[in-house]
């Protein structure tokens, strides 16, 4: 991510994504192609601003496997993981380059399995569906609140 204003900017449409999933259950398609183009945006002004195409393509067009790789569960979980949770994060591949996106991923995946096993053990069966969105925004956040934090101790 290239600076805090990007982050911020990133960590809002995550956080309404969240909101929305907690409540509906579902991603809106109109929030989801907001955050999208927003993210194309950007990249197209640092493409402008005289970034290599090659450099760009290299650093965020492979984030787009995490998508398609929740895509793929939606499509063999039969939605147990959903369809909106892998745009989401195609869509996210314009945001965030490859690496810091599968740190994202990986990060919210871990997030999310502990509040499910303890939700599990305590009820005693399995939990079947919990937003992902949450989990995915408070990765977001810990994670570049790690990197500020780094940022600082090196400075």
């Amino acid at each position: 991510m290239n600076n805090t204003a990007e982050a911020i900017l990133l960590f809002v449409w995550l956080a309404l994504l969240a909101a929305w999933d907690i409540r509906r259950r579902e991603l809106p398609a109109r929030l989801l192609a907001a955050g999208g183009a927003a993210g194309l945006l950007l990249r197209i002004i640092e493409l402008a601003s005289g970034t290599e195409f090659s450099m760009l393509a290299g650093a965020y067009l492979p984030g787009l496997a995490a998508g398609v790789l929740l895509l793929a569960a939606a499509r063999i979980t039969r939605e147990a993981v959903g369809y909106g949770d892998g745009i989401c994060f195609c869509l996210l591949a314009f945001w965030l380059p490859w690496e810091e996106l599968f740190t994202l991923l990986l990060t919210a995946l871990l997030f999310c399995a502990l509040p499910g096993l303890l939700i599990g053990l305590i009820r005693g069966r399995r939990v079947k569906a919990m937003p992902f969105l949450p989990f995915v925004a408070g990765a977001h956040l810990v994670l570049r609140l790690a990197a500020l934090a780094a940022a600082a101790a090196g400075a």
